[in-house]
């Protein structure tokens, strides 16, 4: 049976892994019609704007970013591409921000090459918010060139980042101001810091599907699989014809008397996912799942990347590191809606650590 595997399918996965994660703050993503909010560990949120998919000619987006804790000003840095002609440099100038007709002045671009990248200064950035409950037309302009960010999910996506750093009646809210302090938001928390465990590189051993140790081992992996949210079958194997068959197994030396198992798992039109696990070094006992979606192991460090559709313009990234215990997941990261950026515009965090 042939399976899709939708980023989806990876967000409930990662959520239900066993495996410890750098973070002591539960991120939180939310996403409705043209707006998304991803919220991490440390407690920052990043809301995230775009133009209407009627609109992929011109690709237009604002981030908005705003830390935890009390008096944090939003922070606000907009996009704007073209999709099937080049911009020229020459034609860029004086591009101004218009919020419901109203001119808020020039924007700052941050270079002239493409996608442009630049920010928004206070008086903007205040005008934006000021129409946060209400219909708002978001034009980026010149003589010779307009960008819209649609507003459709803006009030939604700001009310729950207010919720996620309770905000929510306080003067500090961006939706539903009210008359308490901020004495009670929450409180911004740094990056943990987390060693990385150098291990092998190179697998030690590879198991076969037709090897009664290889039978074995299966098992054990099969026996660790999380709760699946969604239909899909986990782990199935690649399809040949009509059937899914289990692929092979390697195992690397990891410390502490652990291995890492990791078989391809599954494969898509554009993507594919290897299953990871940890197992004692005498491949007996319990397994503990780490992920269905590794695309590359290297010294201690699964990394995975996922993109969003073909043509590459949104991409799911993440990273788990060994601490010599365990594997600790140190990054969840999107580059935003798939909505004509090449590679993706933003980095929006569900998980962010440091790594040394």
């Amino acid at each position: 049976m042939k399976v899709f595997y939708s980023l989806m399918s990876l967000i409930c996965l990662t959520a239900l892994s066993p495996f410890t994660v750098a973070q002591d703050i539960q991120g939180r993503s939310f996403s409705y019609l043209d707006w998304e909010v991803h919220c991490s560990n440390t407690g920052t949120c990043r809301a995230a704007g775009y133009q209407t998919d009627s609109a992929q000619a011109m690709p237009a987006s604002i981030l908005l970013t705003r830390q935890a804790g009390a008096k944090q000003a939003v922070q606000a840095k907009f996009a704007l591409s073209s999709d099937g002609q080049t911009l020229e440099s020459k034609k860029l100038k004086n591009i101004r921000l218009y919020l419901n007709g109203k001119d808020f002045g020039a924007v700052h671009l941050n270079s002239s090459a493409q996608p442009l990248i630049g920010t928004l200064n206070a008086q903007q950035i205040n005008g934006l918010l000021q129409y946060a409950q209400k219909n708002l037309k978001i034009i980026f302009k010149n003589n010779h060139y307009t960008w819209q960010v649609s507003d459709a999910g803006m009030t939604a996506t700001l009310l729950k980042m207010d919720d996620f750093q309770k905000r929510t009646g306080t003067v500090g809210a961006l939706v539903k101001k009210g008359s308490a302090n901020e004495s009670k938001v929450l409180a911004a928390q740094p990056k943990p810091m987390v060693k990385k465990v150098n291990t092998a590189a190179k697998p030690y051993l590879t198991l076969q599907p037709n090897t009664e140790q290889y039978q074995v081992v299966h098992t054990l992996l099969m026996a660790a699989q999380p709760e699946l949210q969604d239909a899909h079958v986990f782990c199935e194997g690649i399809n040949d014809e009509t059937v899914a068959k289990p692929q092979a197994i390697e195992l690397y030396k990891l410390t502490n008397h652990k291995v890492l198992a990791t078989t391809l798992c599954w494969r898509g039109a554009y993507n594919e996912g290897y299953g990871a696990w940890v197992l004692e070094e005498s491949l007996k006992g319990k397994a503990t799942f780490v992920t269905e979606f590794a695309s590359d192991f290297a010294a201690g460090e699964i990394s995975s990347a996922q993109k969003g559709r073909g043509l590459g313009d949104c991409w799911a990234m993440s990273q788990w590191i060994w601490n010599g215990q365990t594997f600790v997941k140190t990054l969840d990261r999107w580059t935003g809606m798939c909505k004509g950026f090449p590679g993706g515009i933003w980095d929006l965090y569900l998980i962010e650590a440091l790594v040394r």
